[in-house]
């Protein structure tokens, strides 16, 4: 007998101790994996933000070509050359790459805010229900054992709730650093080498009015020619080079947005099942399997 209220004191007291610091320490971090979580989300936000400017940098640049015209006006004689149509392709890509990092950047920052909030909320959550099971421990009424019960599970809940997302982003960090991240550093290097052509010919314009000798003109126009020739060139390495990114990028979305949070779903199911003893899906399955046509055993 003593020793059994010697059990439910030291229960009692150790619960309260531990709810009081977590009352205390709001916001408590767990050094090692809280650690690795906030570098995640700074790197893999950082990263995409990169990727994002640089597109926009490449999609600016393709704006002001197309809207720019290169005029000169040798002797009166007016020549207008209209450039950067046949840029589309790239500026196309550019627009559909910017809307994927927009959204890889968008799911960051949500998954990001949802962590913070985890770790501001869990300590107290679990402290109310680390008091809760210190009172409810000394009482052995069968309804009291059911809401002690319960209370526990709850507490686990917590507890899962409050772990998952920084494994979660681990296994993240870890299929980007061994997959994704080379790729993609290695396909921006290509695109940023490619995308240099685009500054000659945004330094290739003359103002209106621009008298000169022909030797002058034909100089610039070889320039712009000789620029306009290699961005050309390079337009086909671009295009693979945004294709490649939209593709990685898409396959981060892939993993982040869908394929993690159904494992997770399928997880905490099972958790939730364990926990409160439930099978809801195995029970709509199993209807579904012994009745698949109700109306049609009526007709029978």
């Amino acid at each position: 007998m003593k020793k059994a209220i010697l059990q439910k004191i030291v229960l009692s007291a150790t619960g309260v101790i531990v709810a009081l610091l977590l009352f205390l320490s709001p916001g408590l971090k767990i050094p090692v994996l809280d650690g690795a979580t906030d570098s995640y989300f700074r790197e893999a936000i950082s990263k995409g933000g990169i990727s994002y400017a640089a597109c926009r940098v490449i999609n600016a640049s393709i704006s002001i070509i197309k809207e720019s015209s290169l005029h000169l006006e040798p002797a009166g004689v007016g020549l207008s050359l209209a450039v950067g149509q046949a840029l589309d392709p790239i500026d196309d890509m550019t627009e559909r790459l910017s809307d994927v990092l927009v959204t890889a950047i968008t799911s960051l920052g949500v998954q990001k805010l949802a962590y913070e909030i985890g770790i501001s909320l869990a300590p107290p959550v679990f402290a109310v229900f680390l008091l809760l099971l210190s009172v409810l421990v000394w009482f052995n009424s069968t309804k009291l054992i059911f809401l002690h019960k319960t209370v526990t599970r709850f507490a686990l809940l917590i507890i899962i709730a409050r772990f998952f997302l920084p494994l979660s982003s681990i296994a993240n960090d870890f299929i980007n650093t061994n997959f994704f991240a080379p790729q993609i550093d290695e396909v921006s290097k290509q695109l940023a080498i490619d995308s240099k052509e685009f500054d000659k010919l945004k330094d290739i314009s003359l103002p209106d009015g621009i008298f000169g000798t022909a030797s002058f003109l034909k100089e610039k126009s070889g320039d712009f020619k000789k620029a306009l020739a290699a961005v050309a060139n390079n337009m086909g390495g671009m295009i693979e080079s945004l294709l490649q990114l939209t593709f990685l990028y898409v396959g981060i979305l892939i993993i982040q947005v869908l394929l993690l949070p159904l494992l997770a779903f399928f997880f905490l199911i099972k958790i939730v099942n364990a926990l409160f003893d439930i099978h809801l899906p195995a029970e709509v399955l199993h209807h579904h399997m012994n009745h698949p046509n109700p109306e049609r055993e009526e007709t029978c």
